[in-house]
């Protein structure tokens, strides 16, 4: 179950990442914060995926 949870944490931080430097949220964070911020929610969110599928490959 915790595998699974992973997979969709990872997926919710790609996503929350790219909203982040699609609409970059302009009353609240400005452009030069949200641009490192989006890239960087992107690249965990990648490591979490990558990390959780690897897991679940390993379980089987």
């Amino acid at each position: 179950m915790y595998k699974w949870l992973s997979l969709l944490v990872g997926f919710l931080y790609i996503a929350f990442g790219v909203l982040m430097i699609v609409y970059r949220f302009s009353r609240i964070i400005e452009s030069n914060i949200a641009y490192p911020l989006g890239a960087l929610l992107v690249g965990y969110g990648i490591f979490r995926f990558v990390r959780a599928i690897i897991a679940l490959k390993n379980d089987n």
